[in-house]
């Protein structure tokens, strides 16, 4: 660092989490009994820290009002995971066009880059209001109360809809090859819809 220069300072919420995780560990691996006795072993200031993180965050959803959000999320997100998931795929088979389009598939699918990108996309389709309508669906949908919650909720959807599409889509390949009349029965797309 140069001289009369600050060092970069964490986060208030990556301390926080931070602190968490630690005392989870302890708590974890039975050296400390209770969450108590873990919050114990703070400094008064990460006490004050921690108690604060813990009230701005509010109260957390219920195990049956998180299931429901996720159930409202899921289709949502596997809807746009797929449908992003096959315009990639069309994508590189326009771009090589002499090439057979599994081709185009199985390199996809390979790259970890373009799952990784397509699950950023799925995310900010959900929680971006300035992304469209599927957001503003979510929000009217998903109880105001849990709004702030999510950006988690919809990172958690985004990357279950996306390895499921992409799943979905290597064992419809697999399919394939073991028997080639296995396409026939899908029904033919309109690409202008």
């Amino acid at each position: 660092l140069e001289h009369g220069m600050q060092p970069p300072r964490a986060s208030f919420g990556a301390a926080a989490l931070a602190v968490l995780i630690v005392c989870a560990i302890l708590i974890s691996n039975s050296q400390l009994n209770t969450p108590e006795e873990a919050t114990e072993l703070l400094s008064e200031s990460a006490r004050k820290k921690l108690s604060e993180a813990v009230r701005r965050a509010g109260k957390a959803p219920s195990p049956n009002e998180r299931k429901h959000i996720q159930h409202i999320l899921m289709p949502i997100a596997s809807h746009i995971a797929t449908r992003m998931l096959y315009t990639e795929v069309a994508e590189q088979a326009r771009a090589n066009p002499t090439k057979p389009g599994h081709q185009a598939m199985q390199q996809v699918l390979a790259n970890h880059k373009e799952e990784n990108s397509i699950e950023a996309m799925v995310k900010n389709k959900l929680v971006n209001i300035h992304s469209g309508d599927w957001a503003e669906e979510v929000y009217r949908k998903v109880p105001i109360k849990y709004h702030k919650l999510l950006p988690a909720l919809a990172t958690q959807a985004a990357h279950t809809a996306t390895v499921d599409s992409f799943n979905k889509l290597k064992q419809e390949m697999l399919q394939a090859e073991k028997n080639p009349s296995y396409m026939k029965h899908l029904p033919a797309t309109d690409p202008n819809a």
